[in-house]
């Protein structure tokens, strides 16, 4: 009876193992709240605390030649251009400013990607239907938007926003990072481990009076705990053996 017990205090153990330090669950995709956030199982991306204006980025170069176009962005709010930029979040224009073309509204806003990339995309109206897309990179120090230009192979215009508001749970100013509900959890799990440990070292000690190795709380149960684990992981991994086994006694 005591080494069932045994057994099934080691599958939990395991089981216990696999939720803390096996793989963690992910969204497929940053599940989109509004047009300028979306949630991760890291925490949510907020782009608001960068501001807005009208717009916020005006008519800035693309990095990559030919492009030769002005763009600007307003993160969260529409604004509105000269020509087809009305109430916009991506215009597209001319250096001349005689031609423009809206690559998106707030309201066509699509988050992709998982907990190593997102990316913000936006949709202008028909029939140019023009496609944008932010790459948002986590990162500290200044927020730095910059201007790609067009992705001729995909025909998609592209820019990069890098900023502590890109990082998964930061903070309402963006200047830290928080903690997320599994940090949260690791964290409770090691605080009553100390003091399940000291406590019952020191009620071991001035209690029961007990020296060296014996001060330590259930010191028998912790000298058998690789032999349970073992036994626990073995339960887990192959039940279908164990029960061909039982099916033959």
């Amino acid at each position: 009876m005591k080494v069932g017990g045994y057994i099934w205090s080691g599958f939990y153990l395991s089981l216990l193992l696999v939720l803390l330090v096996g793989p963690k669950i992910v969204f497929s995709q940053c599940q989109k709240i509004d047009s300028c956030s979306c949630r991760l199982s890291t925490g949510v991306i907020n782009l608001a605390p960068i501001g807005s204006g009208n717009p916020l980025y005006h008519d800035l170069k693309a990095t990559q030649f030919p492009d030769d176009f002005l763009y600007s962005w307003n993160p969260c709010k529409p604004f509105t251009d000269v020509g087809s930029c009305t109430d916009v979040a991506v215009c597209q224009k001319s250096t001349d400013g005689q031609t423009t073309y809206s690559l998106g509204s707030q309201d066509s806003a699509a988050f992709t990607g998982d907990n190593t990339t997102v990316k913000l995309g936006y949709t202008g109206p028909a029939p140019d239907n023009r496609q944008s897309e932010i790459a948002l990179t986590c990162t500290t120090g200044a927020t730095q938007f910059t201007v790609l230009g067009e992705d001729t192979s995909v025909s998609i215009y592209k820019f990069e926003l890098k900023s502590p508001c890109a990082c998964p749970g930061a903070s309402a100013s963006c200047n830290s990072s928080g903690i997320s509900g599994g940090w949260v959890f690791v964290i409770i799990v090691l605080v009553v481990l100390v003091v399940y440990l000291v406590g019952g070292i020191i009620f071991m000690s001035l209690v029961k009076k007990a020296s060296g190795a014996e001060r330590i709380p259930n010191v028998e149960f912790w000298k058998d705990l690789p032999i349970l684990v073992k036994d626990g992981a073995v339960l887990v991994i192959s039940p279908c053996r164990k029960q061909d086994s039982y099916d033959k006694i």
